[in-house]
């Protein structure tokens, strides 16, 4: 056991992680609006690319706050890099690893918290499914899969786009919930 954690350095170390997701899904909107000069099919490539990152950054900022469950201080636990492998590990541990969204709101009594207060927020089994998707989408495939037509259509667009709004509906403002 790691006797060492803070959980005010864990925080430190998570929050630039969580300015970088911001960065990025800012400049996903930026692509899908147009705003980086990329043609509808290099916006969709570089979403898809974008959110396989946001995933990861998802997944590295959990086992960060999570840092002083025992059964992931192990050395292959801090090498991991894929993030489906990474959640499941943080699942194994701590069921409630991953993030939800919040809304904060004032009354007569002062201020509220409420969990899981956006529908549309990102899940866990979404999670893991757009981190699978991102695969199929980034990569050409073999030789006999690349005479298949991958041509873009407004369907695989709009998907895309819901991918973003439910990433930005958990991660704008959410919560963490740890162990201890």
């Amino acid at each position: 056991m790691n006797s060492e954690f803070s959980s005010v350095e864990a925080v430190q170390k998570y929050l630039p992680l969580m300015y970088e997701l911001a960065i990025r899904l800012d400049h996903i909107s930026k692509a899908f609006d147009g705003n980086l000069g990329l043609s509808a099919p290099f916006a969709y490539e570089y979403a898809y690319f974008q959110f396989r990152r946001v995933c990861e950054l998802i997944a590295l900022g959990c086992l960060t706050l999570h840092g002083d469950i025992p059964a992931l201080q192990k050395s292959s636990t801090k090498k991991e890099w894929n993030a489906e492998r990474i959640m499941n590990l943080l699942h194994q541990n701590y069921s409630y690893a991953f993030p939800e969204c919040i809304s904060k709101y004032q009354d007569s009594l002062g201020w509220h918290i409420q969990a899981n207060s956006k529908p549309n927020a990102l899940s866990r089994s979404e999670f893991k499914d757009l981190y699978n998707e991102c695969g199929h989408v980034l990569h050409r495939g073999t030789i006999k899969t690349v005479e298949i037509s991958r041509d873009l259509n407004t369907e695989m667009y709009k998907k895309a786009m819901t991918w973003h709004s439910k990433l930005v509906d958990l991660m704008s403002e959410h919560a963490v919930t740890r162990s201890k």
